[in-house]
C-alpha cells in the first residue's frame, strides 16, 4: 500500500478544499470530487489549521513515501547492503540512471513542488482568513505565515542537497505549472536560507505554552505536548540554516547558528539523548517530541502508523518482525570497522570477541540486523517473534527526524575543525565522545577524520551518510574521482524522466545524461 493512501489524514483534505483552484488540481493532479468552490475557502480559523497541518503533511509525503528519506541521505553512503532488492543495491551503488520504478519515483521532484505551491498559497491568501474570522488573530497569521516560509526553505534546502540546481518558484500557481528551467543551487540556497531568516524571530521557541513570554496559549487547541517536535520553531529555523551553510561551504556562518541553538535549547525544550533513549522502542524515535527539534511524524494514536515510510521497513528482520531478512543491512565486517573502539555503548567487541551491542541485534538468519530504530506499532518491541507469516502486516509510528542535539554538536565541531579552531573542536567531540563510553582525545591529530567517524557512529540510520560524506569529501578536496563526478553533478539524483517530459525547460544534469 502507497503511504500516501495510509497517510491522508483530514488535515491534507482540508488543505487541498483551502487550495480548490483549478492550477493546484493540475499541478497536483488531484481530481475536483472532494474539491469545494474556492469562494468557501479562506474564511475560519479552522481553514487556516487545514491549510497549515496540511503542508507539514505534504512534506512528510515528500520525504516518507517510499523511504526516500534515507534512500537520499542514508543509503548511497556507502556502509548498508541489500539483500535480494537489485533497485535498493543500485543506490548504494550510486547507480540511478538504472530502469527500476522505485530510482524513477524517487528522482522525481514533484511532491516537493507540491509543498512549494501549498505553502506559498497560503502566504497570499490566509490574510483574507483575518477579515472573515474574528478568532484569528494578527499574531497567529503571521506565526502561520512564518512556518510557511520556514517550510519554503527547509524544502528548497532538501531539494538543494538531492537535485543541486532545481527551478525557483516564488509564488503558487493557478493553472497549468509554468515551465521554468533551473536555477544554480547556490541561488536557490539563498533563497532557502533568506525564507528562513525571514521566518526565525517570528517564530515561537515552543508552541501552545500558556506560560511563554511570546506567543502564550494553546494553538489551534493543542498545548505544549501536542506540538512538541512538529512544528518549526525559531531553534528548528536555525538548525536548518546551519545546515545550509555548511552545505555551502560557508563554516563561520555555520558555526554562528548552530551557536544559537545551543545556547537556546533549553527554550524548546531540547536535550541530549542517551544511547537507551535512542536505541529503545518507546524513546527518543516514539512519537515527535521536543529532542527532535524538528520532526514529521506518524502517531500511532491518531491512526498513522503505517507499514511504510519508516526506516524500519527496510532494515528489520526476525525476530523482532515476522520476516526472514532485512532488505538492508551492515555487514558485519563494516560494523567493527565503524565501531572500532572498545567500550563505545553503542557497539563494540570486547578482549574475548563477544559483542556488545545497543544498534544492533542478532536475527534469526545469518545477518546481524541494525535494530537502532524500531518503533513498532505504538513502541511495542516484537511482534509475532516465532512466524515466519508473511500475512500479518507490521506497522511502524516512528517520525521522519530532521536533527537532534548530538548530531548539531558534532556539526560545531566541524565547522570549529575547518575554522582553525581544533582545541575547541577536540572539547566538543570529546564531549560526544565521553557520553557514548569512549576514552578522551588528546591530540588533535586527523581531528576532521575524527569528527566525521563518530558522526557516522553516533548517526547511522538517521539518513545523514550521504551528506557526511560529500561534505568531507569536499572539505579534504583530495579525490580526483570524487571531484569530476561533483564537478558534473554526480553527487546528485538525476532528474525524472517524467519531470523533464513534462518540463521542457528542465535538462538533465550533465552526470546523469
Amino acid at each position: 500500500m502507497r503511504i500516501r493512501n495510509r497517510m491522508i489524514n483530514l488535515a491534507i483534505v482540508l488543505l487541498l478544499i483551502a487550495a480548490a483552484g483549478s492550477g493546484c488540481r493540475k499541478i497536483l493532479d488531484i481530481k475536483a470530487t472532494n474539491l469545494v468552490n474556492e469562494s468557501n475557502a479562506w474564511s475560519s480559523l479552522n481553514d487556516a489549521r487545514s491549510a497549515l497541518l496540511g503542508t507539514y503533511g505534504l512534506l512528510r509525503t515528500a520525504l516518507a513515501e517510499n523511504e526516500a528519506y534515507w534512500l537520499y541521505g542514508e543509503l548511497r553512503g556507502g556502509v548498508f547492503a541489500a539483500m535480494n532488492r537489485p533497485d535498493l543495491q543500485a543506490v548504494i551503488d550510486g547507480n540511478l540512471k538504472q530502469s527500476y520504478s522505485l530510482l524513477n519515483e524517487v528522482s522525481n521532484w514533484r511532491k516537493f513542488y507540491a509543498v512549494i505551491n501549498a505553502a506559498n498559497l497560503f502566504i497570499e491568501r490566509s490574510g483574507e482568513i483575518l477579515k472573515r474570522d474574528p478568532q484569528y488573530t494578527k499574531l497567529n497569521n503571521s506565526v502561520d505565515i512564518a512556518q510557511m516560509k520556514a517550510l519554503i526553505g527547509i524544502t528548497y534546502f532538501y531539494m538543494v542537497r538531492i537535485w543541486g540546481d532545481v527551478p525557483l518558484v516564488t509564488q503558487s500557481y493557478d493553472g497549468t505549472f509554468p515551465k521554468i528551467p533551473r536555477s544554480q543551487g547556490r541561488a536557490v540556497l539563498k533563497y532557502a536560507e533568506e525564507q528562513l531568516k525571514a521566518a526565525a524571530p517570528v517564530l515561537p521557541y515552543v508552541y501552545g505554552d500558556v506560560l511563554a513570554s511570546y506567543f502564550p496559549g494553546q494553538y489551534y487547541g493543542g498545548d505544549r505536548s501536542k506540538w512538541a517536535g512538529s512544528l518549526v520553531t525559531r531553534n528548528a529555523a536555525y538548525a536548518y540554516m546551519a545546515h545550509i551553510a555548511a552545505w555551502d561551504n560557508r563554516y563561520l556562518d555555520a558555526s554562528v547558528y548552530v551557536d544559537f541553538v545551543i545556547s537556546n535549547a533549553a527554550l524548546s525544550g531540547i536535550n541530549a539523548s542517551t544511547v537507551y533513549d535512542l536505541t529503545r522502542s518507546d524513546g527518543f524515535f516514539l512519537n515527535q517530541n521536543t529532542n527532535q527539534v524538528f520532526s514529521l511524524g506518524f502517531s500511532a494514536a491518531d491512526g498513522e502508523s503505517t507499514p511504510t515510510g519508516h526506516l524500519e521497513n527496510l532494515t528489520l528482520a526476525n525476530p523482532i518482525i515476522p520476516r526472514a531478512n532485512p532488505l538492508v543491512y551492515v555487514p558485519d565486517t563494516r560494523i567493527v570497522s565503524v565501531f572500532n573502539e572498545p567500550g563505545d555503548q553503542r557497539f563494540y567487541l570486547d578482549s574475548a570477541g563477544v559483542a556488545h551491542s545497543a544498534y544492533f541485534s542478532e536475527s534469526s538468519s545469518n545477518l546481524t540486523i541494525f535494530s537502532k530504530i524500531k518503533v513498532i506499532g505504538t513502541g511495542g518491541t516484537q511482534q509475532n517473534t516465532a512466524g515466519q507469516n508473511t500475512n500479518v502486516i507490521t506497522v511502524y509510528s516512528s517520525p521522519v527526524v530532521f536533527t537532534r542535539l548530538e548530531e548539531l554538536k558534532l556539526l560545531k565541531a566541524e565547522a570549529l575543525t575547518v575554522l582553525g579552531q581544533p582545541g575547541d573542536a577536540l572539547d566538543v567531540l570529546n564531549e560526544i565522545r565521553f557520553n557514548r563510553g569512549l576514552a578522551l582525545l588528546n591530540t588533535t591529530d586527523n581531528l576532521l577524520e575524527q569528527v566525521f567517524h563518530e558522526r557516522q557512529r553516533e548517526l547511522m540510520g538517521e539518513a545523514w551518510a550521504w551528506y557526511d560524506l560529500v561534505r568531507y569529501k569536499q572539505i579534504k578536496n583530495n579525490d580526483a574521482a570524487f571531484n569530476a563526478m561533483r564537478q558534473k553533478g554526480g553527487i546528485y539524483w538525476p532528474v525524472s524522466q517524467d519531470v523533464i517530459d513534462r518540463n521542457s525547460s528542465v535538462e538533465q544534469t550533465p552526470y546523469w545524461k
